[in-house]
């Protein structure tokens, strides 16, 4: 060893080390040039594009830019950040360089989600290179790669794109720490098991079926013929460093949970199933059926009809296509043949155990259950690879037809997932509606004003103080000037450079800003928007003009037309997940203001319905009957603006015209 790391002379030997890591590149050689393959492939689906597909920027990314901002501020903002209903932070660090150097933009904290989501197919194959082997790996990899549940969620700034790295991380080093026994591999699948914990309210989930595994090999061990005893305090004592590493891995955010001051379960009993009135009004039987059609209507979404969630534009169809649901399904045949592997019996019950996080919750179907995703590639893996090597046997023909069809199906399930991905659901209204382009163009233009101008907002549909405003227009002032976030007003200051930027339904009103201060410039959105920028100086002393009656009473209808529609979109959910009307006995309620008496209360469980006003409901309340097969949602009408309702319930005869919906 002397000779080695010395010169005759006694200086240091360089080239022994160089010479060592000649050697490892040369052992690695496959592995390494497979990992260049894979970075290629994944990014060339989650990098191109990014700020356009989906277009727009959904509330909860712009919450992630907001905090990397906190983090390039502050730097440590802890373990946890309630916003976004509440999020760990591991991500968001992440996320921070990305900002820091990109700027405040779309771009650029989509960009730390792909990057996370094109280092879990690197490490997705690394780890089921140790679990299997290189085959099963290269087509595990590929087809998480491909894959359009986690293709969607790569190309979106949400911190659950880390859930799955860590998960795969955590796997990678407690099969090397199983087959090595070294303590540090050990130590390291503790760490990255700990570190989990920081990336997604549902990690938790994923220790179940770790914790059962790590039971099943220690039972093996006790079942041993020879150095039982031996074998089980050697193992017993590396599983111990493994828990200690994680636990204490993840004490800040332990400590987190447990002080009462931060109200971490706030959000937890938000989205709980078992906080449900559905669930405590259940009994047992009940309650086992509730969890049985939970778990049925996740498999029958992601794996048949698919089910949109508006929350992250997921479920447009199913996640999984069809081929590789066929594969996916021999997959799991193969690995139940070959249950005493340990690979085997660690896949199975990590998919039958990570979906949990979407049975006993109420929203987020698809994030929910994220974790899951690498393995339920790698279960459409084992059949090819197992195909690809007994196509090795072949003669040379056969051998490179059988390839070519390997190959002709991989391809297929790229084609399936990406034309859907970059065409369907690229200009889909789901994709419109939930990540709302219009509002992300009119942030991004207000964010490059020049610096001091004051905006003046309309929109009936967002504040000015809406998180996407707040990243992509963090530095300006303004102020909501529609009916429904303020008063409406088009006054302007004469001391300030003022924007007025309206969108719909205000748009009609930029004829009334041009004609009230000429001399302004206008510019048009595109449809997203149009704007009037006028300098201080042709801002004249204005008389204030305050908005009419007839006007004000116009935008109340406009409020009730849509409230009316979403009561509605949430009954249809409500009955599409199995559920009957609640029945009034044909009288007419509130929807939902007396939570013990109103029938309509019972629509909670799906999303949270526009409020009654108390004191004043003939202004905005809304009203619901319901004879168990039909329903009619009831609101005030002011004026001509919507048709009147033919339905005049005695109950409401105090209005002089109502509107209404009416189903199914």
């Amino acid at each position: 060893m002397a000779t080695e790391l010395t010169t005759g002379d006694g200086h240091p030997n360089w080239r022994a080390p160089a010479r060592r890591a000649m050697r490892w590149l040369n052992e690695h050689r496959l592995d390494l040039a497979i990992l260049v393959a894979l970075a290629a492939i994944a990014g060339s689906v989650r990098l191109p594009m990014l700020t356009d597909i989906p277009d727009g920027l959904h509330g909860d990314e712009a919450w992630t830019g907001i905090d990397a901002v906190r983090v390039l501020e502050e730097g440590w903002i802890g373990p946890y950040v309630t916003s976004a209903l509440g999020q760990a932070s591991g991500p968001i660090y992440v996320a921070a360089p990305f900002v820091g150097l990109f700027g405040e933009t779309v771009f650029s904290i989509r960009l730390a989600s792909a990057v996370m989501g094109i280092a879990t197919v690197l490490v997705a194959y690394l780890a089921f290179r140790v679990m299997f082997d290189r085959t099963v790996a290269v087509f595990a990899a590929v087809l998480l790669a491909l894959g359009v549940w986690h293709l969607h969620y790569s190309r979106l700034a949400f911190p659950v794109i880390a859930w799955p790295l860590l998960e795969l991380l955590t796997l990678l080093f407690l099969f090397l720490a199983i087959k090595s026994g070294r303590w540090l591999h050990y130590a390291l699948a503790g760490l990255f098991a700990g570190a989990g914990v920081y990336t997604y309210n549902a990690y938790p989930v994923f220790a179940l079926p770790v914790a059962l595994f790590v039971g099943w090999i220690a039972v093996g061990l006790a079942l041993a013929r020879e150095r039982r005893l031996e074998l089980l305090r050697r193992y017993g004592a590396r599983v111990a460093l493994m828990l200690g590493v994680a636990l204490l891995v993840a004490l800040p955010m332990m400590r987190y949970v447990t002080d009462s001051n931060n109200e971490y379960f706030n959000h937890q009993e938000t989205i709980s199933l078992f906080e449900q009135d559905e669930w405590k009004e259940a009994g047992t039987w009940d309650r086992a059926e509730l969890l049985q059609d939970k778990a049925w209507d996740f498999y029958q979404a992601a794996f048949w009809s698919g089910d949109p969630d508006e929350a992250d534009g997921a479920g447009q169809q199913a996640m999984v296509d069809r081929v590789s649901l066929v594969l996916l399904i021999a997959g799991t045949l193969a690995l139940i043949y070959r249950w005493r592997r340990p690979a085997s019996i660690a896949i199975l019950l990590l998919v039958l155990f990570v979906p949990l996080g979407t049975v006993v919750t109420v929203q987020g179907t698809y994030r929910q259950t994220l974790g899951v995703v690498p393995f339920l590639a790698l279960l459409a893996a084992i059949p090819l690879a197992l195909w690809w090597q007994q196509s090795a046997r072949f003669v040379p023909h056969l051998r490179y037809a059988s390839y070519a069809v390997i190959v002709g199906v991989v391809g297929l399930i790229s084609f399936l997932n990406l034309s859907f991905y970059f065409d369907d659901f690229a200009n889909s209204e789901l994709a419109r509606t939930t990540f709302s382009p219009e509002l992300t163009e009119t942030a991004e233009f207000i964010g490059d004003l020049p610096d001091g101008d004051v905006v003046y907002f309309y929109s009936d549909r967002w504040s000015f103080e809406y998180e996407v405003f707040r990243y992509l227009a963090a530095d300006r002032t303004g102020e909501d000037r529609s009916t429904v976030f303020g008063e409406f007003s088009l006054e302007a200051d004469p001391r300030q450079n003022v924007a007025y930027v309206f969108m719909d339904p205000y748009k009609e009103r930029l004829s009334d800003a041009t004609g009230r201060y000429a001399g302004g410039t206008e510019v048009d959105g595109g449809g997203a928007y149009v704007a009037y920028l006028l300098p201080r100086s042709l801002a004249p002393e204005p008389t204030p003009i305050a908005v009419s009656a007839a006007e004000a009473a116009r935008q109340r209808d406009v409020i009730r037309i849509r409230e009316l529609e979403e009561i509605e979109r949430t009954i249809a959910t409500y009955v599409a997940e199995g559920n009957g009307l609640p029945s009034t006995g044909g009288d007419v309620q509130s929807v939902c203001v007396f939570r013990e008496l109103d029938a309509g209360c019972a629509f909670r469980s799906v999303a949270e319905l526009p409020e009654d006003p108390l004191g004043d409901a003939g202004i905005n309340g809304y009203f619901y009957s319901s004879d168990g097969a039909t329903y009619s949602i009831y609101a005030q009408r002011e004026t001509d603006a919507f048709p009147a309702c033919d339905d005049r319930p005695e109950f409401l005869v105090q209005f002089d015209a109502l509107l209404c919906v009416q189903g199914p």
